[in-house]
């Protein structure tokens, strides 16, 4: 089984040791970087060879801006996933158009992260935040 190289990107201390710490204890995962901004973020991820990342979507120069900047790389890039507190159905498409793999909230994670970490890494799209059935409606309807 491949173990995961992941950078973890939040600008809140507690959040980022917290997410840290549950991916550290889990063997499908390598934590290779903590980061409290998303400034150089593209430089960490390549330097230490990351294949996930999960992007707090409001910190300092992190969001969609930060997801495009990551998975536009000519080689693909890692996988993101959007960690925030804001689950607001503009937010989840914002994230989702700029390429995030999956979108979780915070608070609801519990000791599920890895799993969702694992599944998103494995390339399953995942939304676990309440507004996921209409962010996935306005999606659908967008293309119509």
């Amino acid at each position: 089984m491949a173990v995961h190289r992941v950078v973890v990107a939040d600008d809140d201390d507690m959040m980022r040791s917290a997410l840290v710490d549950v991916l550290r204890a889990d063997h499908r995962f390598q934590v290779v970087a903590a980061v409290a901004t998303g400034r150089g973020l593209p430089d960490v991820v390549a330097r230490h060879q990351a294949d996930v990342v999960l992007l707090d979507v409001r910190m300092e120069e992190g969001g969609p801006d930060a997801a495009r900047r990551l998975t536009s790389a000519p080689e693909g890039g890692p996988v993101v996933i959007a960690v925030s507190a804001e689950v607001g159905t503009v937010r989840v498409l914002e994230m989702l158009r700029a390429g995030a793999t999956g979108y979780l909230a915070k608070g609801r994670l519990g000791g599920s992260l890895p799993d969702l970490v694992a599944r998103c890494a494995q390339g399953e799209v995942l939304l676990a935040v309440p507004t996921a059935s209409a962010a996935v409606r306005h999606l659908l309807a967008s293309d119509r």
